[in-house]
């Protein structure tokens, strides 16, 4: 098996550097931001000597076969009555990579609810819960790892509460990443929303006071990843000095593997997020983020699946949430 990671300046650009390195067989294995640059862990297997390409494929589509009767023999051994009808949703998310405790306990819930008569879409929508109530507080600060679009969302998000005639302020802290502030500004213009700048905790609640007449304050943070403990702390030191009314909002990549996605959420569930905008659907359809913080308590309020504003984000239905768990096994059918 061939693995190489490939950095590019966008995620767009980085999975082209994949699929012209490897071909569109090449499987992703990871994926990393960091601020201005993307990194992508893929690999594939050569094909063996005089064997088709077809050929290759078709054993690797055989094997995985094996693999997923395999572990569904196992459920039904842990589970008991597992039918048929829960086959689709353990299918995708041993694809996806849920974590096995996660993507039991989704059986389970989701379970329950079939034996009411429901679809199994709708029975997972249930499991998943009640859509995420819309924060109603004034201030709300934005936390997330390098690249996984915070800047972006809240773009998205203050253009929303502008079309309803509501007076945003936005707030930046970042002040590692270079152009962070101009872009923050260029969003403020395009919105007519003022831009405010805040180095520190201090300033931070200076600003908040200077914005005192905006209905909606929106305040973008530096990206952290799992193991730069500094700027973990310097986030935490924010999230203080804004004040115990603010909402605090987790932006995650659902297009982050399974070890990712696992370190992404224990460094930050420390931070107390309220709720998560799950972003880069476009690109994968979320599955081990969703189930950590579904197993995490934390309401997913909105999810984008692209760049444009606003269009590209929307409320998270328990049912847009149980299609991206599902997304899965649907294009597996298409293929």
């Amino acid at each position: 098996m061939r693995i190489n990671r490939y950095t590019a300046a966008t995620m767009q650009q980085a999975l082209a550097r994949v699929k012209a390195a490897l071909g569109p067989e090449a499987v992703i294995l990871e994926t990393a931001s960091a601020p201005g640059e993307v990194t992508v862990t893929a690999a594939v297997d050569p094909a063996p000597a005089g064997a088709a390409p077809n050929e290759l494929v078709g054993e690797v589509r055989q094997l995985l076969g094996v693999v997923r009767e395999l572990v569904l023999e196992h459920w039904r051994h842990e589970m008991p009555g597992l039918g048929p009808e829960l086959v689709p949703l353990q299918r995708a998310l041993v694809a996806q990579g849920v974590d096995g405790v996660i993507a039991t306990a989704l059986v389970q819930a989701t379970r329950a609810r079939l034996a009411d008569g429901a679809a199994l879409e709708a029975a997972l929508a249930g499991a998943l819960g009640t859509p995420a109530p819309g924060s109603g507080k004034r201030v709300r600060l934005f936390l997330g790892p390098p690249g996984d679009g915070k800047t972006t969302t809240i773009a998205k998000l203050a253009a929303q509460e502008r079309r309803t005639g509501r007076r945003v302020t936005l707030i930046t802290t970042d002040t590692y990443r270079v152009g962070a502030t101009a872009e923050m500004e260029t969003y403020g213009r395009a919105l007519g929303a003022p831009v405010l700048a805040a180095a520190d905790g201090s300033e931070l609640v200076r600003a908040l006071a200077r914005a005192a007449d905006a209905d909606l304050i929106l305040i973008d943070t530096a990206g952290a990843g799992p193991e730069q403990r500094v700027e973990l702390d310097e986030l935490a030191a924010l999230a203080r000095a804004a004040g115990g009314e603010a909402a605090r909002t987790l932006v995650v990549s659902g297009a982050a593997g399974s070890c990712a996605a696992t370190r992404t959420w224990q460094a930050f569930a420390p931070l107390a997020p309220e709720a998560c905008v799950l972003t880069k659907l476009d690109l994968a359809p979320g599955g081990p983020m969703l189930g950590l913080v579904w197993r995490g308590g934390v309401p997913v309020s909105h999810v984008a699946a692209g760049r444009r504003i606003p269009e590209d984000l929307e409320p998270a239905t328990p049912g847009r949430l149980a299609r991206c768990l599902l997304g899965a096994t649907r294009e597996e059918e298409q293929t």
